[in-house]
């Protein structure tokens, strides 16, 4: 099976969502010159995306199965991990009630269907150039050397349990590996993060499963010890609980449609 020439690592990665993306060949090959394209075709699927692939733009159809784009847009606003990504309605529904819905929710902008390609192409890089320069403008606030004590000991903690998911990580252990106490560590999380050290190191080995899910072909069976879980079993019961669906329901979701992102076998 022949694989496709894999697209430049430095174009910025656009996140689709459209629940009929061949009505889109008239701009998709506009796109890729541009942008490396990710695809799905539901909003369930794309909220997963988005949290998994963090694209730097996400253009989204109204009309989708499981969530609409206007609750997709909302759940993506609310959540951390993706509420700064610029979001950017295309949609043949383009009345003023859903375009000021759209807009109110957060979107940048709010394209109709009927726009010419060159339009389309043209806003979706305004929006990526402003998103750019705001970034850099905030990055020498985020990079000043400001930080606490308190900070500096969390990201050396974090980093810590990051690297060693695939351990028995417990508070008593991480405490003494930091020589601190119980309480002080507890107390730390709690100050820096608002959530417990075991919330935490739940969360981290939810996200290890999700990457390792959509960027191998690894089996749930050797994936589940990778991120800490000596059952399987427990580590499908408590992804199906973070995500409603099972590893392998939530690894074909991100996987229907094409995929250029994707490395080939």
């Amino acid at each position: 099976m022949n694989c496709a020439v894999p697209e430049p690592t430095h174009l910025p990665l656009l996140l689709l969502v459209d629940d009929k993306p061949e009505e889109l060949r008239w701009l998709i090959p506009l796109l890729q010159p541009h942008f490396r394209l990710a695809l799905a075709t539901d909003g369930l699927s794309a909220l997963h995306k988005a949290e998994s692939l963090q694209p730097e733009l996400v253009l989204l159809d109204i009309n989708l199965p499981d969530l609409d784009g206007l609750t997709l847009g909302r759940r993506l606003k609310a959540s951390p991990s993706t509420a700064e990504v610029p979001l950017i309605f295309l949609s043949a529904h383009s009345e003023p009630a859903a375009r000021i819905e759209g807009l109110g929710l957060g979107a940048v902008d709010f394209i109709g269907k009927d726009a010419h390609p060159e339009e389309v192409l043209a806003r979706l890089r305004l929006h990526l150039a402003l998103s750019r320069r705001l970034r850099a403008a905030e990055s020498p606030t985020r990079n000043a050397p400001t930080s606490t004590p308190d900070q500096a000991l969390l990201r050396s903690i974090c980093n810590h349990v990051q690297a060693h998911l695939d351990q028995g990580l417990s508070v008593a252990a991480i405490a003494r590996h930091f020589g601190l106490s119980d309480k002080r560590l507890l107390s730390l999380f709690r100050e820096q993060l608002g959530q417990t050290v075991s919330g935490y190191i739940s969360e981290e080995r939810m996200r290890a499963g999700q990457r390792l899910l959509l960027q191998t072909r690894l089996e749930v069976q050797q994936i589940a010890p990778m991120v800490g879980y000596a059952n399987p079993a427990n580590f499908a019961t408590a992804f199906r609980e973070r995500h409603g669906l099972s590893p392998q329901a939530y690894r074909q979701s991100l996987r229907q449609g094409s995929e250029p992102v994707e490395a080939c076998p």
